[in-house]
């Protein structure tokens, strides 16, 4: 799986290249600001991409002897990064087109501007569509992040193309800073998503409240077999989720038969969420009775399931 998203970065990068050349040099030839921020948004997710493609190469790596829980929240660092470079450059373009509106140049070439925005719709849509797929299969926040990106760009390409359309028609100049403007809006919006969500996987954000209800759910189903469970602490990092609970079992039960349960319930979780790292800390009953109060009101799940 890790070759396939590794596959769909590089396609990215290609494609957003190419997007990026052409929108830019349209831009200049037209004199179309709107253009050009798009371009330069394009250029914006041909970092992204590249970071994804290094992300996801840096991320499969497995674990070593300096960095024991893997690479996983490389993804994250390089998302947040990313944000950053996004929101200086939205600071730029909507500086260009407030100029603009005060007087700036004239389109020249709208048709050559329409073209190009035509094209960058229709192809970026269609590559978002291939890397969320490929995303959603591989679990890739990386590789997420790019698709994001790519939505945003057909979406904001879809706009001008309407606006430029607008402009041809009725020879309004003051549109092209207008819509630049709303390059701009969308580019910032992008970035505090990105980082939001970068943020929350660098800060260990517990996991969505259905990923810990399926936790709990599997709990429950093998919850004859001991008294409770508490302490339940999830994160995610890259692709990789991490899960570390407490089991409080029978004094009579022996080794063996807490270690056969803890392999049921693990290999249980990682069946509902594959990639998930699984540690449970088993506590004989007599020890858990002997705890603070924290542990022996709060259980998450008791005995049978309740």
């Amino acid at each position: 799986m890790p070759k396939v998203a590794e596959r769909a970065a590089v396609l990215s990068v290609v494609v957003t290249a190419l997007l990026a050349v052409a929108e830019l040099s349209v831009g200049v030839y037209s004199g179309a600001l709107s253009v050009i921020a798009n371009g330069v948004q394009s250029a914006i997710d041909l970092l992204a991409a590249v970071t994804a493609w290094v992300a996801v190469r840096q991320a499969a790596k497995p674990p070593d002897a300096e960095h024991r829980y893997g690479h996983g929240k490389v993804e994250s660092l390089l998302a947040a990064v990313q944000a950053l470079l996004i929101w200086l450059t939205c600071g730029l373009i909507a500086y260009e087109a407030i100029k603009k509106w005060q007087g700036g140049g004239a389109v020249t070439h709208p048709p050559a501007a329409i073209a190009v925005m035509a094209l960058s719709a229709t192809v970026g849509w269609l590559t978002a569509r291939y890397l969320f797929a490929v995303a959603h299969r591989t679990q890739s926040l990386a590789l997420q992040a790019d698709a994001w990106h790519l939505q945003a760009d057909a979406g904001a390409a879809l706009s001008v193309l309407v606006g430029l359309t607008v402009l041809a028609l009725t020879g309004w100049q003051f549109l092209d800073a207008l819509l630049a403007l709303g390059v701009a809006a969308v580019i910032a919006k992008s970035g505090f998503e990105l980082l939001q969500q970068a943020t929350h996987h660098l800060l260990d954000t517990a996991l969505p409240p259905d990923e810990e209800a399926a936790i709990q759910s599997v709990l429950r189903a093998h919850a004859e077999r001991f008294i409770n469970a508490h302490r339940l602490r999830t994160r995610r990092a890259g692709n990789r989720r991490y899960v570390d609970l407490h089991l409080v079992v029978p004094d009579a039960m022996t080794v063996a038969e807490a270690h056969q349960l803890c392999d049921a319930i693990e290999g249980a979780i990682r069946r509902i969420l594959p990639g998930t790292d699984v540690t449970i800390h088993v506590e004989p009953e007599s020890a858990f009775l002997r705890q603070g109060e924290e542990d022996r009101v709060s259980p998450i799940i008791h005995s049978g399931g309740q």
